[in-house]
């Protein structure tokens, strides 16, 4: 604002008072952006804080449904299966690999639910195929 007064100012004693009017009607600049800094992405996986007792809950519970689920999938390995039911089949086993891998990273809770998918999928497959 204090440059826009010393150029009026100026243009006045320079030119005299009809030039005033086109130098106050000038656009104003516009703004210069603020450029804000991204937070750094995180660095693992986001898991609620858990007490030690309900990190060996969900310890004991991922294990618990890997196993049911490996045992599961065995038995359904000699079965014969259509293509809809091979590729659920390898879902599930997809789904227990994962389970796996969440369990050796200390995500009980993930490898909790990947074991639940490969179970759901594992039952349904158990009772369409006979």
């Amino acid at each position: 604002m204090r440059s826009s007064i010393l150029l009026a100012s100026s243009v006045v004693t320079v030119l005299g008072c009809g030039h005033l009017e086109a130098v106050l009607k000038q656009p104003a600049r516009p703004p210069v952006p603020v450029v804000a800094r991204a937070a750094p992405p995180p660095t693992g996986p986001l898991r609620p804080e858990l007490s030690a007792d309900e990190e060996q809950k969900f310890l004991d519970e991922a294990r618990l449904r890997i196993g049911e689920v490996e045992r599961l999938l065995r038995d359904l390995e000699g079965r014969q299966m259509n293509p809809p039911q091979l590729e659920a089949l390898t879902a599930s086993k997809t789904f227990l690999d994962q389970a796996r891998t969440a369990l050796g990273q200390r995500d009980y809770q993930r490898a909790v639910n990947l074991a639940g998918k490969a179970r759901a999928l594992g039952d349904d497959l158990a009772a369409t195929t006979r």
